[in-house]
């Protein structure tokens, strides 16, 4: 079974972590919420797939912490996905580092983040595929508005599915 990472797989990612968990890998789930993780995980197939680490992925310390001894417990990380807020990109870098070369990472980006600088800021030397997952907005009758937990989900998946370095869900406004 392959090893999976998710930050961010209770919420808006809860039905990417069970696609993967379903989908006969293990997947480590980066939360700090119990009610919603014993949710998302009694809504699975296959919840004895899915492994909690409650923590704050902006405590450096103990997420690398938590993380480490996960790795050590399940084996190396093949991929990840990641919704990270502004204060906590600093999780990227310690994610690259207890990974193994030729892994994934996908992050999943607001509207208004810069892929490209992203890159460049928190790119890895490792041999790991660093990609972007862009979520846009969609149109209804001529309005804007927010894509649901489930739009950005099945683009996620299916982002994650086609292998392209940069996807766009849903569409940028202008």
């Amino acid at each position: 079974m392959k090893h999976i990472c998710i930050i961010g797989g209770t919420g808006m990612l809860a039905e990417v972590t069970k696609w993967y968990a379903d989908n006969n890998s293990i997947v480590s789930v980066i939360a700090r919420n119990e009610e919603k993780m014993n949710r998302m995980k009694s809504a699975c197939s296959h919840p004895e797939n899915i492994k909690e680490i409650y923590v704050d992925y902006r405590d450096s310390t103990k997420f690398y912490q938590s993380l480490k001894q996960n790795i050590k417990e399940y084996g190396s990380l093949v991929e990840a996905v990641v919704w990270l807020h502004a204060d906590g990109l600093e999780a990227l870098p310690i994610l690259f580092d207890l990974m193994e070369g030729k892994s994934k990472v996908w992050q999943v980006i607001g509207s208004k983040a810069n892929s490209e600088l992203l890159r460049k800021q928190y790119g890895t030397t490792k041999s790991i595929k660093y990609n972007h997952i862009q979520l846009g907005c969609m149109k209804d009758n001529n309005q804007q508005r927010w894509l649901t937990n489930l739009e950005i989900a099945t683009g996620v998946i299916r982002s994650i599915q086609s292998d392209c370095s940069y996807n766009l869900v849903g569409e940028l406004s202008g």
